[in-house]
């Protein structure tokens, strides 16, 4: 009888523990677009990538995979980089000085997401930088771009800048432009690709090419239309040039 009491009041208060399903990483990749100092028309570039558990973009994190600074020799391997993508980039060199330091912040207009970027808020952002002199001011343009994404446990070869060089310089002629521009490409081999126009959100806005192109030289004209045959309004857009193992990038302007 105990016995039985026992394995009755067992079953009335055991817990069943389920292991939780292992999140999948996902990794964003991004580009700073057209980011111009107010000194001299210098211009900053770098390239990040942010990690972050399915359905917990904001929690992720985020790591520079190169980064060139008008005016020093430091870039992403000594630098702190801190993230926030709800808000803003912070570039530092602990402990700087005005003779070797690096200070400058990235305001987003609006928050970072898988899907979309954000320009750079050009009443907030601001530069402090040391070395060759001391350079401190605004940023005449510049904004965050999508790069691409891609999970974690995917079996391509993510972009890197030796893939970029093979796959060959982006161009485009007339930039900025009206009505159309020119976009150039050139490729060392039979590739299969897609080139795409994006808006500086992110958002998809045309789709230029798409299939397997033959090795040399290749030319495609977007004459400023959404794929709806719509016209789209002036301002900065990228073209972006992707393969299986790499993505090269290219701003336009457009004017009306």
């Amino acid at each position: 009888m105990c016995t039985r009491r026992t394995g009755l009041l067992w079953l009335m208060f055991s817990v069943t523990i389920l292991a939780a399903p292992a999140l999948q990483a996902e990794v964003v990749h991004y580009e700073l677009d057209n980011l111009i100092l107010d000194d001299n028309n210098a211009q900053m570039f770098g390239t990040f990538t942010w990690t972050y558990d399915v359905g917990d973009f904001e929690n992720g994190v985020g790591q520079f995979t190169f980064l060139d600074i008008p005016y020093t020799a430091h870039d992403h391997t000594d630098l702190d980089a801190s993230f926030d993508v709800d808000n803003s980039i912070e570039i530092t060199l602990e402990g700087s000085v005005h003779d070797d330091g690096v200070d400058i912040t990235l305001f987003l207009v609006q928050p970072l997401t898988p899907t979309s970027g954000s320009a750079i808020d050009l009443n907030e952002s601001r530069f402090e930088i040391g070395g060759n002199g001391f350079h401190d001011g605004f940023f005449l343009s510049g904004s965050v771009v999508l790069a691409g994404a891609t999970s974690v446990d995917d079996r391509t070869t993510p972009p890197d800048s030796e893939a970029a060089m093979r796959l060959g310089k982006l161009t485009t002629y007339p930039n900025p432009f009206n009505p159309q521009t020119r976009l150039e490409f050139e490729l060392d081999r039979d590739l299969s690709l897609r080139l795409e126009v994006f808006d500086l959100h992110g958002r998809l806005v045309r789709r230029l090419a798409q299939g397997v192109r033959p090795a040399g030289t290749h030319a495609v004209s977007w004459d400023g239309t959404d794929s709806n045959g719509q016209s789209v309004p002036s301002g900065r857009y990228v073209a972006r040039l992707s393969t299986r193992d790499a993505i090269v990038t290219r701003s336009m302007m457009l004017v009306r």
